[in-house]
């Protein structure tokens, strides 16, 4: 899709798209849950990251999904963010 904005995901979930399209919105001491990232999964505090998917649309509305990743961990707490 050429769009900036793709149409939702079906499953509810990342898309292979999606991911190759994250960026990086905030790592290590930077990340507000650093410590309880540390302390719930595991993990040094600067190989956390927080990442955000393209915006998508889901009916009248666009969203994006936040996560944060860590690369011995994986990826945790997915959340659907309404754009505005």
């Amino acid at each position: 899709m050429h769009s900036m904005t793709e149409s939702a995901p079906p499953t509810g979930k990342l898309t292979p798209h999606m991911l190759a399209q994250s960026r990086v919105i905030a790592k290590g001491n930077h990340l507000r849950d650093v410590q309880r990232l540390v302390e719930t999964y595991g993990g040094k505090r600067s190989t956390w990251v927080k990442k955000s998917s393209p915006s998508f649309e889901l009916g009248r509305h666009h969203y994006k999904y936040h996560w944060y990743e860590h690369p011995s961990v994986g990826r945790v707490e997915l959340k659907r963010k309404r754009v505005k």
